[in-house]
C-alpha cells in the first residue's frame, strides 16, 4: 500500500485517473444519476464505473458492476451515495480494491446520535484510523474543480449529487464549506446571478470525520491559481494549525481568506449539532481563534460571497490596497453624499482634504454659486448644471471629475453613485469610467440606482470589467473597509 501525503492525496482527489460512483442510479432524480451526469457532461478525462449490485445493464454507455472488486483496472476515488450502514461494508472492499480516497455524501452520522457515533467508530476500525483510504465527509455534496469556461475544455470534477452543472467559468475563488448545500444550491445559484465571477474549487466537507479544512487550505495556498478562500465552518478540528495555515496566507501577497463561522450563539451551536455532529464551541475561543487567525470574517452567506467576489476582482485586476482608508465620492445628490459620509466614517474610512491642484481644477468645473467642498465628497450636480447651460455633455464633466479625484495623491480608493438612466436620459459614459478604472490602480466603487432594466445592463458591464457594483451603499462602504482590514492585516506581525 502507498501512503500518499496530505498534499498528495488532496491533488487525488481533485485530479483522479478513474472514479467508481458507488449507488450509481439510472433514475435521474436520484444523486447517483446527478453524479455520473456532472462527470459526463463536464468532460472528466479520467474513467468512470458505476457500481451497483441492483442494477443491471448500463447508462450514458457506462455498464454496471455489482462491486468494486468486480472492477479490473486501477481506482483511485470512489463516490459514495447510498445508505449510510451500508457504508462500512463496502469500505472494505474499497481498501481491499487499494482505492486511495472516498467522498462520502451519505448522511447519517455524527448528527444522528449514537447509532452514527458507532458507525463512525465502526469506520475508523475498519481503515486503521484512515492509513488505509482517505475520506472527504460523510454528510457532504462532494468536491468541484473548474478546468476550464468553454463547453469544449470543461472537464475535471464535479462530484456532486446535488444538480448537474452546465454553466459556470473559471475563476481564483476556493470554497472550502461544512455546508453542502454551497457545493450545490448556493454554489449554483452563485453561478447564475454573477456569472462575471469565477470559482476554482468548491469542497464539501461535511462532517469532517478525516480530513478537515486545514488539508484543503494547505493545498489552496500552494495552488497559485487560488487568491480567494471563502470559508463556512461550523467547528474548528486543528485550531492552532488553522491558526497558523491563516497566518502564512497574510504574509502572501496573493491570498485573502474570508470566513463564516457557524454556531456563534447557543442556538447556532444546537443546529450544528443536528447538522453535523459538531459539539459546542466556548464563545470566547471562537473570537480568538479568529482574531489570531487574521481572516476577514463574514456573518452570513450573502456576504462570504460578496467579500468573495469583491478580492476576487481586485486580484483580476491588481488593485493596490488601502493603506489609510483616504476614500473619495462622486454623486449627483447632496442627500446621498451625507449618508454616505456617516458610512464612511463608520467603517473606519475617511474623506481627506484634496490637495490644492485638484482643488483648482474643479474650482475651474464648477459654477461660482457653488463651488466644491475642500474634502474629497464631490456632489456634481451644480458642475452639470453649469455644463448643461453652456450646452455640454454633462458625462464630460462627470469624467473630468473623476479623473481629477483619480490622481489625486491623497485618495486611495473612489466611491461612485451612479444614477442609471437608458439612452438620451443617460449623463454617464460607462465605457470612458471603466476604461479610466481599470488603468487605475486605486480600486473603484460604483453604487447603482434608477431604471432596473439599465441598472442590470450597466452592472453585467463593470462586472465583466471587474468593477465591483453595488445596490446598497452601506454594503459598498463595508466591502471597501475590508479592502483596507486585508492591508492591515497582511502588515501585522505575529
Amino acid at each position: 500500500m502507498i501512503i500518499l501525503s496530505n498534499m498528495e492525496i488532496i491533488h487525488t482527489f481533485f485530479n483522479p485517473k478513474s472514479v467508481a460512483v458507488i449507488g450509481a442510479s439510472k433514475n435521474p432524480r436520484k444523486g447517483g444519476n446527478r453524479i455520473v451526469q456532472n462527470l459526463i457532461k463536464n468532460n472528466y478525462k479520467g474513467k468512470i464505473y458505476l457500481v451497483n449490485p441492483n442494477s443491471e445493464g448500463e447508462i450514458f454507455g457506462l455498464k454496471f458492476y455489482k462491486s468494486v472488486l468486480e472492477i479490473e483496472d486501477e481506482v483511485d476515488i470512489a463516490i459514495f451515495y447510498v445508505g449510510n450502514t451500508l457504508i462500512p461494508r463496502i469500505l472494505k472492499e474499497c481498501i481491499q480494491k487499494g482505492i486511495k480516497g472516498a467522498i462520502i455524501e451519505s448522511s447519517g452520522f455524527e448528527e444522528v446520535g449514537i447509532r452514527g457515533l458507532e458507525l463512525k467508530k465502526e469506520i475508523i476500525e475498519i481503515t486503521d484510523n484512515f492509513s488505509k483510504i482517505r475520506i472527504v465527509g460523510p454528510n457532504c455534496l462532494g468536491l468541484t474543480k473548474i478546468d476550464g469556461d468553454s463547453d469544449s475544455d470543461k472537464k475535471g470534477g464535479f462530484f456532486t449529487g446535488f444538480a448537474v452543472f452546465d454553466k459556470y467559468k473559471r475563476g481564483n475563488i476556493a470554497v472550502i464549506s461544512q455546508s453542502g448545500t454551497l457545493n450545490g444550491g448556493y454554489l449554483r445559484h452563485q453561478m447564475e446571478e454573477h456569472p462575471e465571477t469565477g470559482f476554482r474549487y468548491s469542497c464539501a466537507i461535511g462532517n469532517k470525520m478525516d480530513l478537515d479544512e486545514t488539508y484543503f487550505l494547505e493545498y489552496f495556498l500552494e495552488d497559485p491559481t487560488v487568491n480567494v478562500i471563502a470559508m463556512y465552518l461550523e467547528s474548528f478540528k486543528h485550531p492552532r494549525k488553522f491558526i497558523e495555515l491563516c497566518r502564512t496566507a497574510n504574509k502572501m501577497a496573493n491570498k485573502t481568506i474570508v470566513l463564516v463561522k457557524g454556531g456563534l450563539t447557543e442556538l447556532g451551536q444546537k443546529a450544528t449539532l443536528s447538522h453535523t455532529g459538531s459539539l459546542a464551541e466556548n464563545s470566547k475561543l471562537i473570537k480568538a481563534i479568529i482574531k489570531q487567525s487574521g481572516v476577514i470574517q463574514a456573518h452570513n452567506f450573502h456576504e462570504l460571497f460578496q467579500f468573495a467576489r469583491t478580492f476576487s476582482m481586485m486580484y483580476n485586476t491588481k488593485k493596490k490596497l488601502p493603506k489609510i482608508g483616504n476614500v473619495s465620492t462622486i454623486t449627483g445628490s447632496g442627500g446621498f453624499g451625507t449618508i454616505l459620509a456617516d458610512l464612511t466614517k463608520f467603517y473606519g474610512l475617511n474623506f481627506p482634504d484634496l490637495g490644492e491642484k485638484a482643488y483648482k481644477a474643479l474650482e475651474a468645473i464648477y459654477p461660482e454659486w457653488m463651488p466644491p467642498n475642500r474634502f474629497a465628497l464631490l456632489d456634481i450636480w451644480p458642475a452639470i448644471e453649469k455644463s448643461l447651460s453652456k450646452k455640454k455633455v454633462g458625462g464630460d464633466v462627470i469624467k473630468d471629475c473623476y479623473d481629477i479625484v483619480v490622481s489625486e495623491p491623497k485618495i486611495e480608493g473612489i466611491f461612485i453613485n451612479m444614477f442609471c438612466a437608458g439612452g438620451e436620459n443617460s449623463m454617464w459614459n460607462i465605457d470612458r469610467i471603466m476604461k479610466s478604472t481599470i488603468m487605475s490602480p486605486k480600486p473603484v466603487y460604483v453604487n447603482l440606482i434608477g431604471d432596473i432594466q439599465e441598472i442590470h445592463r450597466v452592472s453585467h458591464l463593470l462586472s465583466k470589467s471587474n468593477i465591483p457594483n453595488f445596490s446598497n451603499l452601506e454594503e459598498m462602504v463595508k466591502n471597501f473597509s475590508i479592502l483596507l482590514q486585508e492591508s492591515r492585516n497582511k502588515s501585522r506581525e505575529y
